[in-house]
């Protein structure tokens, strides 16, 4: 399939790796520069694979401040705590700073990421000379996220990603179930999201 000619009516049609590249397409991290971060939550291997590529951004010098992001209680080490004190131990352990964290630790979904992340950061800042702010999530959940940031951050604040990358090829990844599963629910998602007008048609094609 020609991947202009994808739209959300005729994706139960599309190859598993069509229905990839089209939650994917134009996602990738484009390099940009800010001085806060979003972190958003996941479940434990996620959510340190989302912490890890974090801490590579901040020791690359392209983010200053990262919020981590979730209140979902997940299993680390043996123990049941949250997503933001799972992903901050890591990023504490991969070199970042206690002072370059600020934890958000009451988010139980990606709407709830953006407005409880934006809370955090009204706190911190004023929201003085902040006019941008990176989403730090994984490259297929970046689609629905940066659509419910446009929606749920403050108007002033241009959200940006900062997608993590597949741990393998796209044709490995997406031969496991769960990935497939992940993806198609994926797709669900973004057509609500389409239906109560959060994200446009014309974001996706």
């Amino acid at each position: 399939m020609v991947q202009s000619e994808i739209n959300i009516e005729n994706v139960s049609q599309m190859s598993k790796t069509d229905k990839l590249h089209f939650i994917c397409k134009d996602m990738s991290d484009r390099g940009e520069c800010c001085d806060y971060a979003l972190l958003l939550g996941s479940d434990s291997d996620e959510a340190i694979l989302r912490a890890t590529y974090a801490a590579e951004l901040y020791r690359a010098g392209r983010i200053r401040y990262i919020i981590p992001s979730g209140g979902v209680l997940r299993s680390f080490r043996g123990e049941e705590i949250s997503e933001c004190d799972l992903m901050s131990r890591v990023l504490s352990e991969l070199g970042v700073p206690e002072s370059a964290i600020i934890a958000e630790n009451g988010a139980t979904t990606t709407r709830e990421n953006m407005i409880f992340g934006s809370l955090v950061l009204n706190r911190v800042t004023g929201l003085v000379d902040v006019d941008r702010m990176m989403i730090i999530t994984s490259v297929w959940h970046m689609r629905r996220s940066l659509a419910l940031a446009r929606c749920f951050l403050p108007r002033k604040i241009r959200p940006i990603a900062g997608s993590v990358p597949l741990p393998c090829s796209d044709d490995l990844w997406i031969e496991a179930d769960t990935n497939l599963e992940i993806i198609d629910n994926e797709i669900k998602y973004i057509r609500r999201l389409i239906d109560v007008g959060i994200a446009d048609v014309d974001e996706i094609n």
